[in-house]
Order: C-alpha cells, then sequence, then structure tokens
C-alpha cells in the first residue's frame, strides 16, 4: 500500500518536482494571457473591461473580489491620492535625470527586440525584458536603476523614489495593454523558472504562492478575499495605504515575509524570473496607473 502511495504521488506531482526536498503546490496550467483567468476563477468576465464594470459588485462584500479591484484607483474612481504625488515626484526626477537626454536613450534604446525607439509611449508593456547590455533578463525598475547610475545617481531598487521613475514611465502607456512574449528564448526560460517558483512551498507556513492565489481565490484571508492573479501586473507600482508606493518586488518581498520566508533584495534573479511568470499572465490587459490599495 506504501509504495502504491508513493507512485500515486509521483504521478499527481508537478513536472518539476524532481528535488525530494521540496514541495509544491498542485500545478495549474496557466496562459501567458489575461484571458486565462476565464479558466482559473471565471471572474474575467467581470473585469474585462475597466470602462464597463458592474459596480453593483464592488458593494456587495460576497462579490465585489469578482470585479479584481486591485487594478482601479480604490474605490473606484481617479480622486487624489499618494500615487498621484509619487508620480508628480517621479516626473520630477526623470526630468533630472534626463537633462541630456541620455537617461530615456538609456531606458528605450533596447526595447521591442532591440529595435531603437525615442518614445516612453508603450516602454511599459514591453518588460520585463532582455538587455543585451545587463546580459540578462531585468525588470523596469531594474533598468532604472541601472541607466540612473551611468547619470551618476543612486536609484535603487524597490526605494521610492525608483518606484516613482517607474510609475512615470508607466503612465506613459496608460491605457495600451501589456505584451511580453513568453513563447522562446531567454524570457521563456524565465516564465518557466517563474511558474516553478510560483509553486514552490517555502518558509515556517509551508505555503506558495499558489497556496493563496490558486487554491484559495475567493477565501477570506486576514479580512482580505484572495482575487485572481491575472492582470495583476497593469497597476504596478501601486500605492498601498500601509506601505506607501510599492513595486512588484517589493511586494513579492512583503509576501515572502508573511510566509515566514527570508525577502530577496529587489532586482534578484528568482523575482525577476517570478515578474516574467505574473506580467505573462497580465498580457493583454491595459496599465493603471496610478492605482491604490488598502
Amino acid at each position: 500500500m506504501r509504495n502504491l502511495i508513493v507512485v500515486l504521488g509521483l504521478m499527481l506531482a508537478p513536472a518539476w518536482a524532481d528535488e525530494p526536498y521540496k514541495e509544491y503546490t498542485s500545478a495549474e496550467h496557466f496562459e501567458p494571457h489575461v484571458s486565462g483567468d476565464l479558466q482559473l476563477t471565471g471572474t474575467y468576465r467581470y473585469w474585462k473591461d475597466p470602462a464597463k464594470l458592474d459596480l453593483r459588485l464592488a458593494g456587495h462584500p460576497d462579490d465585489s473580489w469578482k470585479l479584481n479591484w486591485k487594478h482601479m484607483d480604490y474605490p473606484f474612481n481617479k480622486e487624489m491620492h499618494a500615487g498621484h504625488l509619487a508620480l508628480d515626484r517621479g516626473l520630477t526626477l526623470f526630468k533630472k535625470l534626463n537633462r541630456s537626454g541620455t537617461f530615456k536613450n538609456c531606458l528605450v534604446m533596447y526595447r521591442l527586440n532591440g529595435k531603437y525607439e525615442t518614445s516612453l509611449r508603450g516602454l511599459r508593456t514591453a518588460f520585463p525584458a532582455y538587455r543585451t547590455d545587463l546580459g540578462r533578463v531585468a525588470g523596469l525598475e531594474e533598468v532604472i536603476e541601472h541607466c540612473a547610475a551611468l547619470e551618476g545617481e543612486v536609484l535603487q531598487n524597490g526605494s521610492h523614489d525608483n518606484s516613482a521613475v517607474s510609475l512615470y514611465v508607466a503612465s506613459q502607456s496608460l491605457g495600451m495593454p501589456i505584451q511580453i512574449d513568453v513563447s522562446s528564448g531567454p524570457l521563456r526560460e524565465a516564465w518557466k523558472r517563474g511558474e516553478r517558483l510560483y509553486h514552490q512551498k517555502i518558509g515556517r507556513n509551508n505555503m506558495s504562492c499558489a497556496s493563496c492565489h490558486v487554491e484559495r481565490v475567493g477565501q477570506s484571508l486576514r479580512a482580505t478575499v484572495v482575487t485572481s492573479p491575472y492582470g495583476d501586473v497593469a497597476h504596478y507600482p501601486v500605492y498601498r495605504d500601509r506601505f506607501g508606493i510599492t513595486s512588484l518586488h517589493i511586494r513579492f518581498a512583503q509576501c515572502s515575509l508573511e510566509l515566514g520566508f527570508n525577502a530577496l533584495k529587489p532586482g534578484s534573479p528568482a523575482y525577476t524570473d517570478m515578474e516574467v511568470f505574473m506580467t505573462a499572465l497580465t498580457n493583454g490587459y491595459p496599465v493603471s496607473v496610478p492605482s491604490e490599495r488598502p
């Protein structure tokens, strides 16, 4: 009987579970497009079009999570909040860094498969991207840190000012759909590593990202109802009432700590792989910044 249980366990384990000292949440088949949520939670139809939200759901505590409200300016409006102040700060810093025009050129010169473009418009939709100058896949905040260093300025990935510049750059792509290609090459490899990390259990609670955002979607967790991971990246960096302006990597670090696991440094390879995975789940959904969350 014990042997039968072992065999069944191996059959049901994720394909990557080849390390006996690690545990993984049961694998979910993710589509690298926001519409993949139709198979995961079925709520995509409620929040597919940000301009046509049924706000009657927002007022119902049992149904509000179906709107995947994390994409919107909380509570579903664009009134003034601290995210707008961070956006203003980002514009000021961008102008300072770009006095000679070289900072912007550094940001955009490798976008869209190496084609040189000078506009910031659409730049946010193409990140993370493989950067030949760095020799690796990098997120926008890592590239901002790199390009600022070339201007003699320290703009640490994960810091308020780095995230503010990222927010300003993202605002130039407002309403444009995220579109990264994870079908081949370095981004494909990063996607696969990120998917694996998403399911890997860690920390004293022995949980993975998928433990909540796959297995507990629609359930209450610490007074917050867990929502779909699809479309999540469209509103980052986001202003969070408890933490201030927050980049995606800082959010990964916060989740790591909540799971009882030591947080990694923003820009670390593992977090970048996770960023690629999460961003691909947002493909096809429009950039929505500045946004606010509790």
